[in-house]
């Protein structure tokens, strides 16, 4: 299997934080929290992965520390296979993976160096997370890839009962400006007063962006009210109902919504194509194919763990 570079960076950090250790002081004589075959995961591996999980309740620690440590265990079973197996992964490949991430995120190297250094991990600690990455992708691929088939009545039958997320839809390219829904009466009139003010100024010609980015309370002010392409059917019904009326380029009136009052503009309008099966198969087949991936891979663990010798001292 080829190592697959299809996590963002920002899922790719957190996952870092969570199994990656190091021994901050050689002169430190950690306790074993656990023992693994023939070797042992210290205190202060533990602790480096929780300091990532501040202020937690002494329960939620509890529970944090019991999955944190399982998931140390697992890692450095899976560590000892590679080992054992031979796995190797050289210099140009974790280079490779390191291009991927930076073609498929857009950025720069010393971009990701700073978004490294942001979260507290050093460029070099990175490569060796993502040489363990492409060791373990390895390890899938010998001990889990072989027993996984996907057949393609299988395929169809998934397309056939999802037939919703694949037929065509029509979407909106929308903007708004938001007000609040005032709390008392004072607040009503200041907000009406509000309303005024943006019809006014949308009559004497001034642009919905323009007046958006000055008066709309919502996160989108700065870029002009601009929500971006929306489906018909993830609009909520009473904006729905008004933005189907509305020609491109048309403004509605003030609607009462759960969010607040909103004022929408129709930037542009399209309709999706729907996607046969033929289109889609290769997409389904790498969703079901993931899916069997993650669930052989914990069934191996677990014959592995049951194989092994494995003491919690903690």
């Amino acid at each position: 299997m080829v190592f697959s570079m299809k996590i963002t960076i920002l899922k790719l950090l957190i996952l870092i934080t969570v199994v990656f250790a190091t021994i901050t002081d050689a002169k430190i004589v950690d306790r074993i929290v656990a023992i693994v075959n023939d070797e042992v995961i210290t205190s202060s591996e533990l602790e480096e992965a929780l300091r990532h999980f501040p202020n937690l309740s002494s329960e939620s620690l509890a529970k944090v520390k019991k999955e944190i440590l399982e998931q140390l265990i697992n890692e450095r079973l899976a560590a000892q296979e590679i080992k054992r197996l031979g796995i190797r992964v050289t210099k140009e490949e974790v280079d490779g993976a390191i291009d991927r991430v930076l073609k498929q995120n857009k950025m720069s190297l010393e971009d990701l160096k700073t978004k490294l250094r942001d979260q507290g991990i050093s460029y070099e600690e990175y490569r060796q997370f993502l040489k363990r990455q492409i060791e373990k992708s390895r390890l899938v691929e010998m001990e889990v890839e072989s027993k996984i088939t996907i057949l393609e009545e299988t395929l169809k039958k998934y397309y056939t009962s999802h037939l919703d997320q694949y037929k065509g839809y029509i979407e909106f390219h929308l903007r708004h400006i938001l007000l609040p829904i005032p709390k008392t009466l004072a607040e009503e009139v200041a907000i009406e007063q509000k309303q005024m003010e943006i019809k006014e100024l949308l009559r004497q010609g001034f642009s919905f962006s323009e007046i958006a980015r000055h008066y709309s309370q919502a996160q989108t002010a700065e870029e002009g009210g601009d929500l971006g392409w929306i489906k018909e059917s993830e609009l909520s019904p009473e904006i729905r109902s008004v933005v189907q009326s509305l020609p491109i380029g048309g403004i509605s009136d003030f609607i009462k919504t759960k969010a607040g009052y909103q004022m929408i503009q129709i930037v542009e309008k399209r309709e999706v194509a729907g996607r046969s099966f033929e289109e889609v198969r290769d997409q389904i087949y790498n969703k079901l194919y993931q899916k069997k991936i993650e669930t052989y891979y914990k069934k191996w663990l677990q014959g592995l763990r049951k194989k092994a010798f494995i003491k919690v001292l903690y």
